[in-house]
């Protein structure tokens, strides 16, 4: 006997896909318009419709969707569960394995003014850069701090520069202000950043931000690299960290916002 192929039970992801559609809007949104954009007939689209109404997932006011009484219990139910460092785990394992190179989850820990390492995922080289989660590095230096830093509201960069330059012992390594915005300045418009011997000589990083729907930085994604392998492959790694940054974001849901337009 043949084996059957795995296919997909398509009711219960159209309907999965209608409840996602219907919650990454601003308002509430009628037949018409949900039958263009998720490209399905208004026939089969109202079936669906009625049984998540009936069932309090969706509410109809006129003939316009909003998110229901149990959509709202659902969530309620999901969202304590997030973990940033479950979500980003096969990110890291996949960035590690195509890499061959040491792949970093960092957030930054106001109490201390630095970045701290929430998970990580070390390649199979001898030689390799490696750290243990929960050690923590400057910002201001490292490129996972400049990617933390480049998200963060200005005033608060401002309040963190001023606390980082009136410390009683001098930088090292030093920073410039004028150079300091600049980078920022550079990171945000490029979602990208990379340091070579900043902080740790022997260590090159690279760094992309890891954002939510509201565009608001969750943490960074990052490559540790020791400073000699790093000069011949630095463009496809910063490529490929980018690449999977933009993967994990997806994920935490950023880019829906813009489809709500």
């Amino acid at each position: 006997m043949p084996e059957r192929s795995h296919q997909r039970p398509r009711p219960l992801i159209r309907t999965l896909k209608i409840l996602e559609y219907v919650a990454m809007q601003s308002e509430a949104v009628s037949l018409t318009r949900m039958s263009q954009d998720l490209d399905l007939p208004k026939s089969s689209l109202l079936g669906v419709l009625r049984t998540l109404s009936e069932h309090h997932y969706l509410e109809n006011s006129s003939g316009r969707y909003v998110l229901g009484p149990s959509a709202h219990r659902l969530a309620a139910v999901i969202l304590p569960g997030f973990s940033l460092v479950r979500m980003a785990q096969p990110i890291l394992r996949n960035l590690a394995d195509r890499s061959h190179e040491t792949a970093l989850l960092s957030v930054i820990d106001w109490e201390t003014k630095n970045l701290v390492y929430i998970d990580k995922c070390e390649c199979d080289q001898a030689v390799r850069y490696t750290v243990p989660v929960g050690t923590t590095r400057p910002l201001y230096c490292t490129a996972a701090g400049q990617v933390l830093l480049a998200w963060q509201p200005r005033a608060r960069v401002e309040r963190y520069l001023e606390t980082l330059m009136a410390g009683p012992e001098p930088l090292e390594p030093p920073l410039r202000p004028e150079d300091f915005w600049a980078t920022l300045e550079r990171v945000r418009r490029e979602m990208v950043a990379t340091t070579q011997g900043h902080f740790l000589p022997e260590v090159a990083g690279i760094a992309a931000p890891i954002l939510n729907r509201d565009g608001d930085i969750l943490g960074a994604l990052a490559l540790g690299i020791p400073i000699e392998r790093s000069k011949s492959g630095l463009a496809e790694l910063t490529g490929m960290t980018s690449d999977m940054a933009q993967e994990l974001s997806a994920y935490c849901g950023y880019g829906s916002a813009a489809q709500d337009a």
